[in-house]
């Protein structure tokens, strides 16, 4: 079955308005990079950046690799770093339009895409941080963009074999939305499986995965394990909060987002699309998935959406609309955003209403306070990537850092004495050391434990690669 679009000219792509629309979100989101400070997650990935490999314990090497350039192009900046993600923002907002605009959408409602994409909460709340999450935005916007190609006639399968191969070295969700792509195009349009493209892809994308492959088999499926056994998180979600957190994300455009389902599952030619939106966010709310995950096939659901609106929206109608997208977006911009000054975000409670400001506050005061323990220890043995990622970036004259958290337990220094500064650990959990003695506690960003974490001296009871399996053991 061919789409009666693909003999239709392709629509006139709304290039200056949508450029514009990036280029404001861009500027915004640039004018605030630097605060509050770096976040956990971002010390553990600009880390990993100084260990390049195949794969880590819980996201693929895209990541680390992009560290790594922000690294030799900026140093060890944060705004830098973070201009990666800002930039898979922008072109997650481009990918949209485009996927409206091969929808058929008018210059006016792949505009509209544009804005709905940009700037609606998810997307400010995760375009700025570094971490994985933007990039998937952009590597699913790409595959979703060139399945729906491929639907109308248009489309290239080796193309989507390198951006399927590709995204998957990003985040390893994707997997959830391919099978259900499959899955979902053998049942309503199998005709486009028959292609000799498709299997090809299947191999450019598997020729992609390799090293990342090789990584795992090297190192027992470590990444199976953690998801299949993930530990706690400060942002997991009971299933009522999933389903709340989901229309959150786009707010006031949720209708839009529903609206572009319905629009995409009438049509035969692409029902295989807006099933895969529906089978996504179902898949994560049986699995137990964070809100969030779904993100990327809302807003492909919002590029579709933009048709439906388009037609809706009189002058008038447009009006209202767009000053209560403004208003509501504006009202939750300080969560999604940094853009007060920390000591009003934290008079007002902004700082306390969400968790990843807490954990990009007071880093270089922590390690600052640890150099003054330091004297004399060989080794600084950390429990938490957070804690070790800041003293690897931030301390000055600092022993080797050494911490078992995931990835990080690959990375253990070679470390002679046995004089050791561990930091989080109780007396109990520091079986591995001898001679241990609390001198002082200290409070990191988000901190959980009352008092801040303990900071002890002590004696490791044999090397530090002698008592490793046993410092593992505390994260196990």
């Amino acid at each position: 079955m061919t789409s009666e679009r693909a003999d239709k000219p392709a629509v006139a792509f709304a290039a200056g308005p949508v450029l514009a629309v990036v280029a404001l979100k861009c500027a915004l989101e640039l004018a605030v990079a630097g605060r509050y400070g770096w976040h956990r997650d971002e010390l553990y990935y600009a880390v990993a950046g100084l260990h390049l490999q195949g794969g880590y314990v819980e996201f693929p090497p895209v990541t680390a690799l992009l560290a790594a350039l922000a690294r030799e192009l900026f140093g060890w900046s944060l705004v830098g770093l973070r201009a990666f993600t800002i930039l898979a923002g922008a072109g997650t907002v481009v990918v949209g339009a485009l996927v409206a605009r091969d929808l058929g959408a008018t210059r006016r409602g792949q505009t509209l895409a544009a804005v709905m994409i940009g700037f609606v909460p998810g997307m400010l709340a995760t375009n700025l941080l570094f971490q994985p999450v933007a990039l998937d935005q952009l590597a699913t916007m790409v595959v979703l963009w060139l399945a729906l190609r491929l639907a109308l006639g248009r489309g290239s399968w080796p193309l989507l074999g390198v951006a399927a191969g590709i995204g998957l070295e990003t985040k390893y969700t994707l997997g959830v939305v391919l099978v259900l792509l499959v899955a979902t195009f053998l049942v309503w349009r199998r005709d486009v499986l028959r292609s000799w493209g498709f299997p090809l892809a299947v191999l450019i994308a598997a020729a992609l995965l390799v090293p990342n492959l090789v990584w795992e088999a090297g190192h027992g499926w470590t990444s199976v394990h953690f998801f299949v056994n993930p530990p706690p998180s400060g942002s997991d979600e009971t299933r009522p909060q999933f389903v709340a957190n989901v229309i959150l994300l786009t707010l006031v455009a949720f209708p839009v987002a529903v609206a572009g389902v319905v629009s995409l599952v009438r049509d035969r030619a692409v029902r295989p699309l807006g099933w895969t939106v529906v089978a996504t966010v179902v898949t994560y709310f049986v699995l137990g998935g964070k809100s969030y995950y779904a993100l990327p096939v809302l807003l492909f659901a919002l590029a579709a959406g933009a048709i439906p609106l388009d037609r809706w929206a009189t002058r008038r109608r447009l009006v209202v609309a767009g000053a209560l997208f403004v208003a509501i977006g504006l009202l939750v911009l300080p969560v999604a955003l940094p853009v007060l000054p920390l000591h009003t975000a934290v008079r007002h409670g902004v700082v306390k209403a969400r968790d990843d400001y807490q954990s990009e506050i007071g880093w270089p005061a922590y390690v600052r306070l640890v150099e003054r323990q330091v004297a004399g220890a060989d080794v600084i043995v950390a429990d938490n990537y957070g804690e070790a990622g800041a003293l690897e970036l931030f301390g000055r004259r600092l022993p080797p850092v050494a911490s078992a958290d995931v990835t990080m337990r690959y990375w253990r220094p070679d470390v002679a004495g046995r004089r050791a500064l561990v930091i989080g650990y109780s007396r109990r959990a520091a079986g591995f050391c001898s001679g241990y003695r609390l001198v002082a506690r200290i409070s990191g960003a988000n901190d959980s434990n009352e008092g801040g974490e303990p900071v002890a001296r002590c004696t490791l009871r044999g090397t530090l690669a002698q008592v490793w399996p046993s410092i593992v053991a505390t994260q196990d």
